[in-house]
């Protein structure tokens, strides 16, 4: 739709765009789990392709290693090699580095940079410690067994009760907040405020922490929770909310749906780094994603 609109404005043409149609709760939560199933194991760039992760922070480098014509030996090791296919290094907010002798800049590390049949790389932002901003370079084996024996997600079915409207109550402070991170990281968010809800007859108060400091650019927030199923059939390390489509912030009221809730990224890929949930609902969530490593 984006491009469309571009296309018109540079042919000189006006006209209004239709407002994109709303779904039902329960289809949307259908269609976002089928785009979910998308993300992790058939787009080209799927969580589940990735074969290996390089996170750098200022001044350290990486070396990729691997056999031409054996996707599967590709990897990263520390620092700059002699043997290297290609390296990379972070500094000053930019990626660098060569490969065959070819130097690479930062645009082209952040593209899908080819490496050898369904192989490639590329490179993304991402905090290396609690607010300090790195880069990780990620692998991605277009065969890779994970995404190609990957059965989909696993969803509790939908329930509407899960769905409340909440109270919520800004923090004005906006003050950081540290969570340690499942690669035993520390990961940097920003309490936003805290929704206050009735969910089956109890009332229950959940922070939400957004990832930017200034209120005008804050259009969504998550919570990290555990509830009384947490490592008995839902995810050991908690599971995550949103909160989103609330118009400017701070809104006086937001809707939480826990049907969407789900799983961080490591709950299947070692590659990430994901806060681990501290909060607390004094309840069994039976809405939104299981654990994937338990049978259900």
């Amino acid at each position: 739709m984006k491009r469309q609109i571009l296309a018109a404005i540079a042919a000189g043409l006006l006209m209004t765009a239709a407002a994109p149609a709303v779904l039902p709760p329960a289809l949307e939560w259908k269609k976002e789990i089928g785009e979910a199933n998308e993300d992790w194991a058939k787009k080209p760039h799927a969580i589940l392709k990735i074969q290996d992760a390089a996170y750098l922070g200022e001044g350290q480098s990486a070396t990729l290693t691997g056999a031409r014509g054996k996707p599967a030996t590709y990897k990263w090791v520390p620092g700059k090699q002699q043997d290297g296919i290609l390296w990379v290094t972070y500094s000053k907010g930019q990626m660098s580095g060569s490969m065959h002798g070819k130097p690479l800049d930062n645009k082209a590390l952040s593209a899908s940079l080819p490496i050898d049949t369904n192989l490639d790389i590329q490179g993304f932002p991402t905090q290396v410690s609690a607010g300090v901003m790195g880069v990780r370079v990620l692998i991605y084996n277009q065969l890779r067994t994970d995404a190609l024996n990957f059965k989909g997600v696993d969803y509790f079915p939908y329930d509407p009760t899960y769905r409340v409207t909440a109270t919520f109550k800004p923090d004005p402070k906006l003050p950081p907040r540290v969570f340690r991170t499942s690669r035993g990281t520390d990961k940097q968010f920003f309490h936003a405020g805290d929704a206050t809800f009735v969910l089956r007859g109890k009332t229950f108060t959940l922070p939400f922490y957004a990832g930017d400091h200034d209120p005008k650019k804050i259009t969504d927030a998550s919570a990290f929770f555990m509830d009384d199923l947490t490592g008995h059939g839902t995810y050991g390390a908690g599971r995550y909310v949103d909160m989103s489509n609330f118009g400017a912030f701070p809104p006086k009221t937001v809707t939480i749906d826990f049907n969407f809730a789900y799983n961080p990224n490591c709950a299947r890929s070692a590659y990430f780094t994901c806060p681990v949930s501290t909060d607390s609902i004094a309840m069994a969530v039976r809405a939104g994603e299981k654990d994937p490593h338990a049978a259900h």
